[in-house]
């Protein structure tokens, strides 16, 4: 089945990999706009900003927003 192929290749399920790369974009975005969190989440995929802060910070260990914010100190 796809799903199986797909393993193998990436070593991610098709669901997970396409989280992954929706928030991969999504942290881009945070980085280069300074369009809302919300429009940002919205534009990548996710339909509710409550899952979307918690799959970011999930991944990232932060909030969008403190993410934004303590890359672009850095600068």
């Amino acid at each position: 089945s796809f799903k199986r192929e797909f393993k193998k290749l990436y070593n991610n399920s098709p669901a997970s990999y396409i989280k992954t790369k929706r928030l991969e974009r999504a942290a881009e975005l945070l980085l280069i706009s300074n369009e809302r969190v919300s429009n940002i989440a919205f534009e990548c995929g996710f339909n509710d900003l409550a899952n979307f802060t918690k799959s970011f910070h999930d991944k990232y260990n932060t909030s969008p927003t403190n993410y934004r914010s303590k890359v672009n100190k850095e600068d």
